[in-house]
């Protein structure tokens, strides 16, 4: 069985403290971006075999698709194995939640080939144990995330937009970047809302705390904006914890010559 595990990008995402169970607060607005890796999924008699073939993707239990078919498996007592293979097309370190979206699509591929019938809520809270970002893959589509990611309220995002990414080639672990964060910042709290028209509330929505942690570090990020802005996107902005930037095109056309002069 073969499932694709989409990307996301952070349209908006705000730190707003440290908690005293040593996670951080957040507020964030994620929307699922249409670059996938794929995950074949295969039963075998018994334990968990990873495979995947990329030099940067551990295939042991630092993976978090071994931990989730771990932690699946052992959760439903299947007394099966699974034998796992992992394509990455989702830059490793990138801001894109490739891990988290990795372990999601696992939990939702292990569930449907042993015919578990866990519902979409069980699998979230499963999915909050293994990462913070991972129940956010086990929705439908964009959403409001707060606590530490793991609480999720669907939103309707309009008009219809495109998205240019371009990744700088910089590995930034998300532990260091919340390891830099030291005050919240004094941006404008955008109310929890199930609807979204982006051109009315203008590009005030784009927001990421963590860009003034990663620039001073990397100014390939800021350098990349300001040429994405020559090129005519409504706005770009950074994902997650970096490195790659976003740039939003409401037409699929501008966004195609966009790319294009990117190459030139």
């Amino acid at each position: 069985m073969e499932f694709l595990a989409p990307a996301k990008i952070n349209l908006r995402l705000e730190i707003l403290g440290r908690r005293e169970d040593g996670y951080h607060e957040i507020r964030s607005l994620i929307c699922p971006v249409g670059i996938y890796d794929t995950i074949s999924l295969t039963g075998v008699r018994e334990g968990i075999i990873l495979q995947c073939g990329d030099k940067d993707t551990p295939e042991g239990k630092d993976n978090l698709v071994f931990k989730a078919a771990s932690f699946l498996l052992k959760e439903a007592q299947v007394s099966r194995g699974v034998k796992i293979r992992l394509k990455k097309q989702i830059p490793v370190a990138s801001g894109l939640g490739g891990g988290s979206s990795d372990a999601a699509t696992t939990l939702k591929g292990i569930n449907e080939l042993f015919s578990l019938h866990y519902s979409q809520e069980k699998l979230k809270i499963l999915g909050a144990k293994i990462g913070s970002d991972v129940p956010f893959f086990l929705e439908d589509g964009p959403a409001w995330a707060s606590g530490r990611g793991e609480k999720l309220f669907p939103v309707k995002l309009s008009p219809q937009f495109w998205v240019l990414l371009v990744n700088p080639g910089i590995k930034i672990s998300t532990a260091w970047a919340y390891s830099q964060f030291k005050l919240p910042g004094k941006n404008k709290l955008i109310k929890f809302t199930n609807a979204i028209d982006l051109l009315q509330f203008g590009e005030e929505i784009l927001y990421n705390e963590f860009e003034k942690i990663i620039i001073p570090y990397f100014s390939e990020v800021a350098e990349i904006k300001k040429i994405l802005k020559t090129l005519g996107a409504w706005g770009a902005l950074m994902s997650g914890s970096g490195a790659t930037v976003f740039w939003i095109f409401f037409s699929q056309n501008e966004a195609q010559k966009a790319e294009r002069k990117l190459k030139e």
